[in-house]
């Protein structure tokens, strides 16, 4: 999240030097990034036994899947690739290039604004997740992103630019730690789920391929108000997918007596 803060503001100071200067500096952070990965990464990773002392088999997709909180959790994956990952880094710098004439350093400053408004939500809402529980936070969190996401494409100010775009953050910051808590508890502590948390990722990288595709050629038909409220209906069908899936914080009393 620091990196969503100061990723955009950077690039933005730095298109001084040109398009490309931005780009090469990415670049070389990525390497740097994987270089101390290599070097720092374990080689292998244990498996965690079981109290009987063998191994717990992985958890598999259809297994996952009957549980209605990993089902909402995939479609609460798509809508947030749609419009965190797909939309905001993809399509904002559009709408902020066609209304305003020092467009690229404007989208630099809501990108980092959504960043900044996600990180100081996340301060305090992975507590409220493991106190009040992850639905609430889930529902609250789309409303929010999605509401005030689709309230973007009527931007015409800077200040209304840079205000929705942290208030959008916030809703993301609301919502990303309680949906990852629930894939933990659909997983459990004794268990590995390589491919469960694969098949999340995928539905949240589908929707962040698919938003700037569609949003765009909705822009390009009726304009950026048309193609930001669209982000707010993804939201809303996950709101209503969100709906019906449980919550999967155990009560104190049940973690005692387990």
């Amino acid at each position: 999240l620091l990196g969503n803060v100061l990723g955009p503001v950077l690039g933005a100071l730095l298109t001084v030097l040109g398009m490309r200067a931005p780009f090469a500096i990415y670049g070389a952070g990525v390497f740097l990034a994987a270089v101390v990965v290599w070097w720092r990464m374990p080689a292998s990773v244990g498996v965690r036994p079981t109290e009987g002392g063998r191994p717990t088999t992985p958890m598999r997709f259809r297994e996952a899947f009957a549980d209605s909180a990993y089902r909402s959790a995939l479609v609460g994956g798509f809508a947030n690739g749609w419009l965190s990952f797909g939309v905001r880094v993809a399509t904002l710098p559009l709408l902020a290039a066609a209304i305003f004439e020092s467009g690229a350093a404007y989208a630099g400053l809501a990108m980092a604004t959504f960043a900044a408004g996600n990180a100081v939500v996340q301060q305090f809402s992975g507590r409220a997740a493991d106190r009040v529980g992850r639905k609430p936070l889930i529902l609250v969190g789309l409303l929010a992103n999605g509401a005030f996401t689709a309230a973007l494409g009527f931007s015409d100010r800077v200040w209304s630019l840079l205000l929705l775009s942290v208030l959008a953050g916030a809703g993301a910051g609301l919502f990303n730690p309680a949906q990852q808590a629930v894939l933990a508890d659909v997983i459990g502590a004794e268990r590995s789920g390589g491919r469960v948390l694969a098949n999340f990722q995928m539905a949240q990288d589908t929707g962040a391929i698919l938003g700037p595709i569609v949003v765009g050629l909705l822009i390009q038909w009726a304009g950026f108000h048309a193609g930001f409220l669209a982000c707010g209906v993804v939201a809303g069908l996950a709101v209503v997918a969100w709906c019906f899936g449980r919550e999967t914080l155990r009560k104190p009393s049940s973690v005692s007596a387990l």
